[in-house]
């Protein structure tokens, strides 16, 4: 995430050489000391991209206080002149520009030399290693880091938006002032409601908000009081702070198999927790598998433990009398058949590990990795020993096998 801060900041400087601004036929000088002070001028945490309306305002006051006729020239009119002013708005454009989050995000990716300056960490073969030909082919990993930039950059439009609720209340003020002093000018008796109207108050109320465009609000932002987190274990380090950021409470339920974590967990869950960003944990152990049946998991045991020898590995407290069944690739076809025969009304089936396989509608055909976090009451396995090596392809394997809640069965080609 300091990378996507440096991103940002290198956007955000002001310019080091000031300008002339006419206005009226009087030219009014904006120096380097000027520019800096309004770019000082949002509050700390304005995101990027509505931060620039705070900057505009205080260029506008700067200006203001130079113009020794201001006095003479209505505030909307001076504003209007200078919004129409192609080089002064062209400065700031320059400065401090409005930013997309996927541009932003996808220059990292495209421009080695930005990447480097944002990130001097990191080395230049990384440097390499993270370029690509095509800025927006995201994948999940890309997900923090565009998160983080929205949220730092903030929605491009709000400062048009702005802008032009501003233009439609002020024209609607103008127009009900008009429609006031024509009531007015029509009451002969110039006394009761008619005087009421002359009050700035009164008029203000005359004025209809309600149907102005407002920008839909992002329920996914937060802040939320708690936040439940599923499959924990294959969070990252930048996924975590997309949470944290939601999540001021720092109030969590997180749920989480050490030994289902794909890319490896060798730390600790307090260790994992605290490097994140959490200090109170309460730790509490699932030793109970309510789910799988103790023949599967007698089998599934040894396939993770040989990866990870401190797996938290559940007892399972039921058994379906069926044991797993070994067998060809050839019999694929039969096993499927017959199961359906003899479970013709209801139930589920997984074919993992096959890709050519044609799935049905009670027939599944999956990935190892797409199956996490579901169950099967038949699962069968194709080729296991092709799901990978090391921590990778032992998670997927175990994984796998434990998506069965009734049979399991293990099928090779010769």
């Amino acid at each position: 995430m300091k990378a996507i801060e440096k991103a940002v900041r290198f956007y955000e400087e002001p310019p080091t050489e000031g300008m002339t601004v006419t206005v009226d036929h009087t030219d009014l000088r904006l120096t380097a000391a000027d520019w800096a002070e309004a770019f000082d001028a949002p509050e700390p945490g304005t995101p990027h991209n509505e931060a620039r309306g705070q900057i505009w305002d205080k260029l506008v006051s700067i200006l203001e206080e130079k113009y020794e006729g201001r006095d003479d020239v209505p505030p909307q009119l001076f504003r209007r002149v200078l919004r129409q002013n192609k080089e002064l708005v062209g400065a700031l454009n320059s400065a401090w520009p409005l930013l997309e989050a996927t541009d932003l995000v996808g220059d990292l990716w495209t421009v080695p030399a930005y990447l480097r300056l944002c990130a001097p960490w990191l080395t230049r073969d990384e440097v390499r290693t993270l370029q690509r030909a095509n800025p927006t082919a995201w994948t999940v990993s890309d997900l923090p880091l565009l998160d983080a930039a929205r949220q730092r950059l903030g929605d491009p439009k709000a400062d048009g938006r702005k802008r032009r609720q501003e233009a439609a209340l002020a024209a609607q003020r103008e127009q009900m002032a008009q429609v006031v002093e024509n009531l007015i000018a029509a009451d002969p008796d110039g006394e009761g409601l008619m005087t009421q109207l002359r009050r700035a108050d009164f008029q203000r109320n005359l004025v209809d908000e309600s149907e102005l465009a407002v920008a839909e609000p992002d329920l996914l932002a937060g802040p939320f009081a708690h936040i439940v987190v599923d499959e924990a274990q294959e969070l990252t380090d930048a996924e975590w702070q997309m949470l944290l950021l939601r999540c001021p409470s720092r109030s969590f339920t997180i749920v989480g198999d050490r030994a289902q974590a794909r890319h490896g967990f060798t730390e600790t869950w307090q260790e994992r927790l605290r490097r994140v960003g959490l200090t109170s944990i309460t730790m509490a152990s699932l030793s109970i598998n309510y789910r799988t049946p103790e023949e599967v998991m007698t089998e599934a045991e040894p396939v993770i433990r040989a990866a990870l020898p401190d797996a938290n590995v559940p007892t399972s407290i039921r058994s379906s009398g069926i044991p797993v069944l070994h067998g060809p690739v050839a019999d694929l076809p039969s096993i499927l058949d017959t199961w359906l025969a003899d479970h013709p009304a209801e139930g589920i089936a997984c074919v993992i590990g096959d890709t050519t396989f044609e799935p049905t509608a009670r027939v599944r055909s999956l990935t190892p990795e797409l199956s996490k976090g579901l169950e099967f009451d038949l699962v069968i396995l194709v080729d296991p020993e092709n799901f990978g090596t090391g921590i990778e392809g032992a998670v997927d394997h175990y994984v796998a096998m434990t998506r069965a809640t009734e049979r399991l069965v293990v099928l090779s080609s010769p």
